[in-house]
């Protein structure tokens, strides 16, 4: 049978323990401070995307808007067409008035 040693722990022993422990334990505390300020940044990150996000319009905003300043430009074209046969209607009877004064103009 293998011998088993049971040495009894030293108060040197126990020392030297403690202090590897607190070294390690203050190597963790740095990296869990380290982590905890990435944290914070990528939370904050996050917060700033989703107000962001809440504040971009929807696809069904977006067609509704540009639905909507599609029909403004087709009232404008309805316009600016009845401008224009306006336009041709007083020039033809500008015309007819011309030809009507060169005519008696000419009596």
């Amino acid at each position: 049978m293998a011998e088993q040693h049971n040495e009894l722990a030293t108060k040197k022993g126990l020392d030297q323990l403690k202090q590897e422990l607190i070294v390690k334990i203050d190597v963790n505390a740095e990296k869990i401070d380290a982590n905890t300020t990435s944290i914070s940044r990528l939370t904050a990150q996050v917060i700033e995307n989703h107000e962001d996000i809440g504040k971009m319009l929807t696809r069904e905003e977006h067609k509704k808007d540009y639905n909507e300043l599609l029909r403004g430009q087709d009232e404008m074209m309805v316009v600016l067409l009845r401008i224009d046969q306006e336009r041709a209607a007083t020039n033809a009877r500008i015309d007819r008035v011309e030809s009507d004064i060169q005519e008696l103009k000419s009596r």
